[in-house]
């Protein structure tokens, strides 16, 4: 089942940031946070709850634009399914699920980050239809 996160899923949020982010020391997730996310309209943060456990997450961000009417873009961060969930269609579920969202919201198009090492999730995306050739994100930590 997939379903916005509840303060409650801090503790297993934070686990599977430290998989996606294994050298990041700074990974904390609080329940004011979540909360504040769950606030946020356009804001969501996704879990993937499989029997009582969370096996996979996602963030969408909506964005307004000004260039197509009153069009918004999404932003995808964060994609992750527990390793020994991957395969089984739970990452593939969640993005269709963030994909009808964005089509709910009439979302011109859907950005997506994915680290630059992680080869494997690149395949994935390209499998669903993501384009990781028309466009290159640059970011600077603050």
């Amino acid at each position: 089942m997939i379903r916005e996160a509840e303060v409650n899923d801090a503790k297993k949020l934070e686990n599977l940031y430290k998989e996606l982010l294994p050298n990041n020391p700074m990974i904390r997730v609080s329940e004011d946070r979540i909360n504040e996310v769950k606030e946020n309209p356009n804001s969501f943060l996704f879990v993937y709850e499989l029997e009582g456990d969370i096996v996979g997450t996602a963030h969408l961000h909506l964005c307004m634009d000004a260039l197509v009417e009153s069009r918004s873009f999404g932003v995808v961060e964060r994609v992750i399914v527990r390793r020994e969930e991957q395969g089984k269609g739970y990452g593939s579920e969640l993005m269709r699920f963030i994909e009808g969202i964005c089509r709910e919201k009439n979302c011109i198009k859907i950005f997506l980050t994915s680290g630059a090492s992680r080869i494997e999730a690149h395949g994935f995306y390209d499998k669903l239809g993501y384009d990781g050739e028309s466009s290159k994100a640059f970011k600077k930590y603050l």
